[in-house]
């Protein structure tokens, strides 16, 4: 929202309206909540202990219970699971904010500009503990656990996050910031520039652009929980960063992620069928 002046009677006290929309409110607000949550009491919280492990051992993912959050707040458990992107960016940003404080506290020299701490979830999640035959469409958009054997590995790709170009005409520098549908949240964009605005060709700057691994896995229906007669039901899970090449074909594993439907070229308006992954 932008920043507007209202016009008033005579004599009234002029105002102005903050700079901020609704989301960012609800996301600070989040973020406040989920700090209260990583700076309870120190004695009970292994939350807070983990976080500082993560710091000196420059691990970038908190792995926090579910029964922990339950603890905390059992309202706040049920919105986590049941709108995960609406929450979770706001723990990722709290969890950053709490693990630059505890780099200041332990003395460790941190990049301000690079430093982000990922977030996974483990403990018990009740009926949102599925198989990849228990997954439909009313936990699309979920935190959901699956449990199964890892049937296929992708090779590991790079995915551009931030692509730096030069412009020798003007001698300029730009940046681009990517999303897919992978990424999380809105505003999708994923076209790599060649020319700015002005039509001046631009050169990529391979090494100051960022990128982050990139891998694609199945997991598929344990063979003695498949229902006599069928075949096993599987399930490809989305994996970035710290996550790739953590799992190999013949793993028995439960892996916690939002079940989220993706679009693409095969999806027509005469076929509304969506691909559905595990991310």
């Amino acid at each position: 929202m932008d920043s507007t002046a209202m016009s008033m009677p005579a004599g009234a006290t002029q105002f102005t309206l903050p700079d901020t929309s609704l989301a960012e409110d609800q996301l600070l607000e989040r973020q406040r909540r989920w700090l209260e949550f990583l700076n309870r009491d120190n004695n009970v919280n292994a939350d807070a202990t983990e976080l500082e492990r993560i710091i000196l051992n420059d691990k970038p993912r908190l792995v926090v219970s579910m029964d922990h959050i339950r603890e905390f707040d059992a309202e706040l458990a049920e919105q986590l699971m049941a709108e995960p992107a609406e929450f979770i960016p706001g723990l990722e940003a709290a969890a950053t904010e709490a693990g630059r404080a505890a780099a200041v506290r332990a003395g460790v020299a941190l990049d301000a500009g690079q430093f982000r701490v990922a977030v996974g979830f483990s403990g018990a999640f009740g009926t949102h503990h599925v198989t990849p035959r228990g997954l439909r469409a009313r936990q699309l958009g979920r935190l959901v656990c699956v449990e199964g054997i890892v049937t296929r590995c992708s090779l590991v790709r790079p995915k551009v996050e931030r692509s730096v170009h030069y412009a020798a005409a003007t001698r300029t520098f730009f940046a681009k910031t990517y999303r897919d549908q992978s990424s999380g949240g809105t505003g999708f964009s994923s076209a790599y520039p060649t020319a700015d605005d002005k039509g001046h060709a631009l050169t990529t700057e391979f090494g100051l652009s960022r990128y982050t691994d990139h891998q694609t896995i199945n997991i598929q229906e344990m063979p003695e929980r498949a229902p006599p007669g069928q075949l096993p039901r599987g399930v490809d899970v989305v994996l970035d960063g710290d996550l790739v090449d953590a799992v190999k074909p013949g793993d028995r594993v439960a892996i916690v992620g939002v079940y989220r439907a993706l679009g693409g070229k095969a999806t027509t308006a005469a076929a509304a069928i969506f691909r559905t992954v595990l991310m």
